[in-house]
């Protein structure tokens, strides 16, 4: 047998073996992620989800790659859940879109769970009990969530103050809201003309005098209408969720080790985004203030009474949207009666 036949022979030994024990060249090297997210490079978001893949990779010695796509350039939010969920991407850092579960609601737009930061983390923390909610209704999604991304207290801005609004007395300010029932509905009774403008529009809406004002963000938000608008409001009618999640197949395909990998390197910067939030918050509140805006923040009691007036009067209206059984989940954790 020439030398020439030997080295075929011991290929074909080669490959047979590699189909025998499942290796692979594609098997052997790292596994290619892509995480999409929608804030800008540069951004807290941005840093937060690449320091998050770079100890990923550290950890498992490169098995998983992962490649984080700022800016929206993959997706927006509500496409970038659904790609996920059918596994076209493999992770990602976004909010979580109601769009086939009307119950996911929960996951993004809730008025009123709490009203302060300490009540958010304990809610939102691994186990906590927004988490277990969500992370329940996730798995009927395909989707394994990781860790809840704390974005910030919301709140409005308006081109005056109104009269009475500690109160919730009825004005007649016209206010962009969110396109959710639940938005629409907590700002009426906080005393607004609520309108459903898309996000893009928002400007030059309040510009034309179609608004009067915007909801829906934190204070970054605020601080981006600066220039049309005089006064920021800091109700906290919800402190934005945002998630570490990914495709449940592939979470289910990973080792007990890289699944620990994957969990602890989302909770670590979950951890040190809220310790970075609330400074952000007040850093744009300042810079609104210093820009010309007047900044109202509401009393404790104050915020108490918005949160008790919306759940009576707000949260029986999402019992159909949501599942009654859902919003009881709620009422009892705030100490509301169950009916």
């Amino acid at each position: 047998m020439n030398r020439k036949c030997q080295i075929i022979i011991a290929m074909l030994l080669v490959f047979a073996l590699a189909l025998v024990f499942g290796w692979s060249p594609r098997a052997s090297a790292g596994k290619k992620w892509r995480m999409p997210q929608v804030h800008p490079v540069g951004s807290d978001y941005d840093k937060r989800a690449k320091a998050f893949a770079e100890e990923v990779k550290e950890k498992t010695d490169g098995r998983i790659d992962i490649t984080v796509y700022s800016g929206g350039v993959l997706c927006d939010w509500v496409e970038c859940y659904e790609r996920v969920m059918r596994g076209d991407y493999e992770i990602t850092l976004t909010p979580i879109a109601p769009t086939y579960d009307p119950r996911l609601n929960i996951a993004y737009y809730m008025p009123y769970l709490f009203t302060n930061t300490a009540e958010a983390k304990e809610a939102y923390r691994k186990g906590g009990w927004v988490y277990s909610m969500v992370h329940d209704l996730l798995l009927d999604q395909g989707i394994k969530g990781l860790a809840i991304f704390p974005v910030g207290w919301a709140g409005g801005t308006m081109r005056d103050e109104p009269q009475g609004w500690r109160e919730m007395k009825a004005n007649k300010m016209k206010l962009r809201v969110m396109p959710l029932k639940a938005c629409e509905l907590t700002w009426e009774r906080l005393g607004y003309i609520p309108s459903t403008i898309p996000y893009a529009e928002a400007f030059s809406a309040i510009e034309r005098g179609v608004a009067d004002g915007e909801t829906g963000g934190t204070t970054f938000q605020g601080y981006q209408f600066r220039d049309i608008q005089g006064v920021w409001i800091q109700y906290n009618d919800y402190l934005e969720p945002w998630w570490f999640y990914m495709n449940l197949d592939l979470w289910n395909k990973q080792t007990k080790h890289d699944q620990q990998v994957l969990l602890e390197a989302a909770e670590k910067q979950v951890q040190g985004r809220w310790d970075f939030f609330l400074s952000e918050d007040e850093d744009y509140r300042q810079k609104m203030k210093e820009f010309g805006l007047k900044i109202l923040i509401p009393t404790d009691a104050e915020l108490k009474a918005f949160a008790r007036a919306v759940r009576e009067d707000v949260w029986p209206e999402l019992d159909a949207l949501m599942g009654k059984a859902l919003v009881d989940r709620c009422r009892k954790q705030v100490g509301m009666p169950t009916k």
